[in-house]
């Protein structure tokens, strides 16, 4: 005996560990592959029927959100249109290298994510502080753009050229712009799209086109400090104009912040978008948002009612006959019929009678008899189990006593129907 045959708590642990990377995963690669034709609706949406909505354009970008659940739904089953989806499933089951593979790949993601994270907390916390127009912010000697970060504890940062330069108004102007971004829970809204980037790897165009999703949101906060602040848009629009000339004389790199444009071809597109600025109603912007959350709610409640639950209890029994030269026959399936089983605690009661009725005719009496019943899954093809039991023949007696284990005791079988 090998010293591994000793290590049944490790090996059970490693199993554990492995089938939920294999069930992780697949639900992941689905998702991501589902991601796909969703993103090019929203897209199609923000440029087609809602150019010119603001808010609704904005709004939009929520309809990725759900593909996130989208992972266990039972039309992957059902049609061949998502053989591809089903083809990932035996991928991720069957080659160790196609999970681990996509695992990485996440891991990775979210260990950047983490580290350009806590890079910038690092800067933000070595930036002197000032108070502008009773405004607490971040003095920064680098003439970057002005922007905001942080979730719990949002600061703003405003360069040192922009504080000595520009005046009392376009300052106002400024920090109202980066208030609200805040308010409206934009930062919020970047982080969370950074993890769906990071759990969804597999899609890269999440990540090619946050910068569209920054220039919608940078749309609706123009919108809304252009009606806080009481300016026009022209004026507004001058204030754009004055922060990029400030600072392209002093830098020709600049962060996608206030000024949001790392180009000039994005900053045209901006001062546009200020010109073409209608006046809105506080009614429609909350109509917009009531009506993105009620596609969500929606959109999660049908998706819910079309995905596998937790675990599927499963109905039915297999009779396996096993001869001589151990060869497996299955000898009765179903899914619809109830065992003919009773179980007492450590030991099961087989009525012959129902059983025997269900066999073919010439099944012999002597062998191997191998039934498994009841049991789950969680979806079809990963995770499960089933009840079992072996009887050494087939006796003429109406009822059969058998010693049994039943699965739900196991603390892996546990583990996975919470899982």
């Amino acid at each position: 005996m090998n010293v591994w045959s000793y290590c049944a708590p490790l090996r059970f642990l490693l199993s554990t560990l492995d089938f939920c990377v294999v069930y992780f995963m697949t639900l992941s690669g689905r998702c991501a592959l589902l991601s796909l034709p969703v993103l090019g609706i929203v897209l199609l949406l923000r440029t087609t029927v809602w150019k010119s909505s603001v808010f609704a354009k904005g709004a939009v970008w929520a309809a990725v959100f759900p593909a996130l659940w989208m992972g266990k739904l039972t039309i992957y089953y059902k049609s061949r249109i998502f053989l591809p989806i089903l083809l990932w499933q035996s991928w991720c089951s069957g080659y160790w290298w196609v999970r681990y593979g996509y695992l990485s790949g996440i891991m990775a993601a979210l260990i950047l994510l983490v580290y350009r994270h806590r890079k910038l907390r690092r800067i933000l916390r070595s930036l002197p502080t000032a108070s502008i127009y009773g405004q607490r912010v971040l003095i920064c000697d680098i003439p970057i753009s002005p922007f905001s970060a942080g979730l719990l504890s949002p600061k703003i940062v405003i360069p040192m050229i922009a504080r000595k330069q520009l005046g009392e108004q376009d300052l106002k102007t400024i920090l109202l712009h980066e208030r609200t971004h805040i308010r409206l829970g934009h930062l919020w809204y970047f982080f969370l799209w950074d993890l769906l980037c990071v759990l969804l790897w597999g899609n890269p165009f999440l990540r090619i086109v946050k910068s569209k999703l920054r220039e919608d949101m940078e749309q609706i906060c123009d919108a809304v400090t252009i009606r806080r602040s009481g300016q026009d848009a022209v004026s507004y629009g001058r204030v754009i104009l004055k922060s990029l000339t400030l600072l392209r004389a002093e830098t020709s790199c600049l962060s996608a912040t206030f000024t949001g444009e790392n180009d000039f071809t994005e900053a045209k597109q901006r001062i546009r978008m200020v010109r073409d600025y209608r006046t809105y109603s506080r009614r429609h912007a909350a109509a917009v948002c009531a009506a993105a959350l009620g596609f969500l709610f929606l959109a999660a409640f049908v998706i819910h009612q079309a995905s596998y639950p937790h675990y599927t209890e499963l109905n039915g029994y297999t009779v396996i006959y096993v001869n001589q030269d151990i060869e497996f026959i299955t000898l009765y399936d179903t899914d619809t019929e109830p065992p003919p089983i009773v179980c007492r605690g450590n030991y099961v009661e087989i009525d012959n009678q129902t059983l025997r009725a269900h066999l073919p005719q010439n099944t012999p009496k002597d062998g191997f008899y191998y039934i498994m019943w009841g049991g789950f899954m969680k979806v079809p093809g990963i995770g499960g189990a089933l009840n079992s039991v072996w009887l050494d023949g087939m006796t003429d007696e109406p009822t059969r006593i058998a010693e049994f284990d039943d699965i739900n005791d196991l603390l892996y079988v546990r583990l996975i129907k919470w899982l």
